[in-house]
């Protein structure tokens, strides 16, 4: 037994060499030479694979790792074996085959392969517009839905008997506005004969009105659909797709702002369309994401803004409203009795620095925190923050790049500091040695995969990482890029 688990230390020490990016080519070429499948696809899946290396991979005859490399682009069509399964599709995918072999993957008999190449991005228009007349519907339909699909032929597939291809057009950002107005008014005409419930059956469903309301809605959500049509979605779940546009027709926002549906009033109260007097109606709205959304809209009164930041805990990033405030505004803002409404502030993307340095002096904890997240904190200024406010700044400091090795240390010390932010330690560039060690000691097995990661680690420390008792610490060390090559060498022997 003790050999088995000796084995399987070895080769997750291996797995870990394998995407050491210090990995040397001699060692590189020894793990190749060795085989072991998951080996190779932790070698497959390195960043920045050379030539040879890829040669080397592909030497060995794997079909899943040639799959893997023709599919990311790092084999050339000439390189590609000429027995390698699936090959002209892995190329196509890859990018790098020519247009003979798109037609080749596009009469393939295999559907599935056919289906692969009509949802290609980079299709030919060519290929695609003969996939646009295949007998099977799922084809069709990513061809429908491509981009690169010739316009032209978008409205003789909006009268495809099957509703997933006229689903799909309906979604074809080069869809006109004539089309999806047709679409958007019965599912198009004349009637469809198959839906995506029957296509693959025999006998047809005796209705296909499911299927014909997708493609309503997938129209509906197009944003080249002209605003009139939209009358007869505004009462449905899927209203919040177009809630959004700012051209609805008078009255549309209204009745919107009175759907149902919470997540549908959200998104009409960030509208910057919504009349003032209707935001303000929203920002008392029963929900609390309703409200929220308010705060959210670039053209929220600043009062308003105010009035909801006292109110509700608003989210951890830049209000819309504060990012295109005058600085006369943001000083207001700035000296608001609201703490929130100066958080707000200390999240704004750019500040001006005697700004930065007033709120770094704000004795809320909120204000802070966000502070101590800025990039253009200067490491003595987010020091001071540590210092005064202790916890409640922790996880920006340990996400900060400019915090001092010092702070980083005192952070992982601190009792009450939790795992997520010791993750964010045991990553930080920063992180000396002895910080490391305490997070190799938590409890959290993340903490320790990533110091045992970390290139300040001691190598002897990585020496007993590789032949302790935890099979994932000695992967993360043979990971690490500070082992050294003799250590490498080892794991390989």
């Amino acid at each position: 037994m003790d050999r088995v688990v000796e084995e399987e230390r070895v080769r997750d020490a291996l797995l870990g060499l394998a995407g050491n990016p210090a990995l040397t080519d001699e060692l590189f070429a020894r793990l190749v030479a060795d085989g072991d499948e998951d080996v190779l696809y932790a070698l497959a899946g390195r960043e920045q694979l050379t030539a040879p290396q890829v040669r080397a991979l592909l030497g060995v005859g794997d079909p899943a790792v040639t799959r893997y490399l023709v599919r990311t682009g790092l084999v050339p069509w000439s390189a590609v074996p000429e027995d390698h399964p699936g090959r002209a599709l892995d190329a196509v995918i890859g990018g790098t085959a020519p247009l003979d072999t798109w037609w080749k993957a596009a009469a393939d008999p295999d559907p599935g392969v056919r289906k692969e190449v009509a949802y290609e991005a980079d299709a030919p228009a060519a290929v695609l517009a003969a996939l646009a007349h295949d007998a099977d519907p799922g084809v069709v339909r990513g061809a429908a839905g491509n981009p690169c699909l010739p316009p032209a032929l978008l409205p003789g597939l909006a009268r495809h008997p099957s509703t997933v291809v006229r689903e799909a057009v309906a979604g074809n950002e080069n869809a006109p506005a004539a089309l999806l107005a047709a679409l958007l008014a019965d599912g198009g005409q004349p009637a469809p004969t198959r839906c995506g419930a029957c296509h693959r059956r025999e006998a047809a469903c005796p209705d296909h009105a499911p299927g014909v309301r997708r493609v309503r809605l997938a129209a509906a959500a197009h944003p080249a659909v002209p605003p009139a049509g939209l009358a007869a979605f505004l009462d449905a779940p899927e209203a919040w797709t177009f809630a959004a546009r700012t051209d609805l027709p008078p009255g549309f926002l209204d009745r919107l702002a009175e759907h149902p549906d919470a997540d549908v009033r959200a998104v009409v109260a960030a509208n910057p369309a919504v009349r003032e007097a209707l935001l303000r109606t929203l920002a008392a709205d029963p929900d609390p994401e309703v409200r929220r959304a308010v705060a959210e809209n670039p053209a929220v009164p600043l009062d308003l803004l105010v009035t909801v930041a006292a109110h509700e805990r608003l989210p951890d990033e830049p209000a819309p409203r504060v990012e295109s405030a005058t600085e006369a505004e943001l000083r207001s803002l700035a000296g608001s009795r609201v703490a929130q409404v100066r958080v707000l502030v200390a999240d704004r993307t750019r500040l001006p620095g005697d700004l930065v340095e007033r709120l770094a002096a704000d004795p809320d904890p909120g204000v802070a925190r966000r502070i101590a997240a800025r990039p253009d904190l200067a490491p003595e200024q987010l020091a001071d923050l540590v210092e005064r406010h202790g916890p409640p700044v922790f996880s920006a400091a340990a996400r900060h790049p400019g915090c001092p090795a010092t702070v980083l240390h005192r952070v992982a010390a601190h009792p009450t500091t939790g795992r997520r932010v010791l993750r964010d330690i045991a990553r930080h560039p920063a992180s000396r040695a002895e910080t490391l060690l305490r997070c190799l000691a938590a409890e959290d097995p993340d903490v320790r995969r990533y110091a045992a990661t970390h290139p300040a680690l001691p190598v002897t420390v990585l020496e007993s990482l590789l032949h302790g008792p935890d099979e994932t610490l000695a992967l993360a060390a043979a990971e690490n890029p500070a082992l050294p090559e003799t250590l490498m060498k080892r794991i390989v022997e």
